[in-house]
């Protein structure tokens, strides 16, 4: 189907404004939570003897460490992480509050998009503990509420709800030689500590699954294999689509949630998902139900790129000739349709319904 710009509703500039505002909002509570969570968990004075000494636990699990005797020294380091602790609590408690308000706001707002709660909470604990764009980009339907939010409009189509999860592994393996990369919290140890039910699938041992059902899969790329040895999840080894989900631009985007709180969204270039997806719409074994679904998607985001990302995510020349063959007809076909014809790089697409479109497809790929 052939999405024109009039069959996308343009989000109003109350909208985007109430949008922004989350956005902030959310950002300074994640700083807020960042910076508590590297405070050490307590502080305490021990008595060995007649002595006492400043303890610190970096967790609740830690016996406690002692870092000097009782002085005016280790007392002002006791009152600073006392009032340090109890300021960030406030802050914390005070942006919670601003959050839910300006959420609350945003889902009044007509077509805003929104993300269920559950997909929600594993989003924000991956952000607050670093995974989130470092190590993971979500894909698949919930990628389309921050396509939606980056071109101010809802999408006539392909932001369906779906009850799985998706994410792709994007962080680069280490080359020969280099140094360790900073060690974070594993995804199944994220996915545990928000509910303890949740269990690789030994037949899926890319899947995690909690006690209700609820699935969260793990794919990557096959230049991201093998993934830290620590990883529980173990995904296919053989997804080449997942390289292309890769390239480009990703996009981050704030979006609500269904109960009033706040998530991040870090996404694919969308010129590269909707590829992706009209590649999948067509790859053999890919169930009848899911490929008319990947076809709305590839071609609703597809067009919506065209009308609204001309800047930030050009259809020109340059992103055309760097396509890979297995996508080169995907896109092909969805131009021919439309007539488009990329233009030069840095400059606006030019669209022809004539044999303009011919003549340019066979320059750029070769063909007749």
């Amino acid at each position: 189907m052939i999405y024109t710009q009039a069959t996308f509703a343009m989000f109003s500039a109350d909208a985007q404004r109430v949008t922004a505002n989350l956005e902030q909002s959310y950002e300074g509570w994640l700083d807020a939570v960042r910076q508590f969570q590297e405070l050490p968990t307590s502080m305490h004075w021990v008595k060995r003897g007649d002595t006492e000494y400043l303890a610190i636990k970096t967790q609740s699990s830690d016996p406690g460490t002692t870092i000097g005797k009782r002085s005016a020294v280790t007392e002002t380091q006791l009152i600073d992480f006392e009032t340090r602790k109890s300021a960030l609590k406030a802050r914390i408690t005070s942006l919670n509050a601003v959050v839910s308000e300006r959420a609350s706001l945003y889902r009044r707002m007509r077509l805003l998009p929104a993300i269920p709660d559950r997909q929600a909470e594993i989003l924000r604990e991956l952000d607050i503990a670093g995974n989130l764009e470092t190590d993971l980009m979500v894909v698949g339907t919930n990628a389309f509420a921050a396509y939606e939010l980056a071109c101010g409009a809802h999408f006539p189509a392909g932001n369906e709800e779906t009850e799985d999860f998706d994410l792709t592994w994007c962080r680069p393996k280490l080359l020969s030689g280099a140094q360790p990369q900073l060690a974070r919290k594993t995804l199944f140890a994220i996915l545990k500590s928000i509910d303890s039910s949740y269990e690789i699938n030994r037949k899926k041992p890319y899947q995690a699954a909690n006690s209700k059902g609820y699935q969260v899969e793990l794919l990557a790329a096959p230049s991201r294999h093998p993934l830290p040895a620590e990883e529980a999840f173990n995904p296919m080894a053989s997804l080449i689509e997942q390289e292309w989900l890769l390239r480009g631009t990703p996009i981050r985007n704030v979006v609500a949630t269904i109960r009033n709180r706040a998530c991040p969204l870090h996404v694919p270039d969308p010129r590269w998902m909707a590829l992706h997806k009209l590649w999948l719409a067509e790859k053999p074994g890919r169930k009848a139900s899911k490929k008319s679904k990947d076809a709305r998607q590839g071609e609703v985001l597809l067009d919506a790129v065209r009308y609204f990302l001309k800047s930030s995510h050009p259809i020109d020349t340059d992103f055309v000739i760097d396509l890979p063959e297995e996508l080169q007809p995907h896109f092909n076909r969805w131009a021919q349709e439309r007539g488009f014809v990329p233009g030069k790089a840095g400059a606006e697409s030019q669209e022809d319904a004539g044999g303009a479109f011919r003549h340019a497809a066979a320059r750029i790929h070769g063909s007749g």
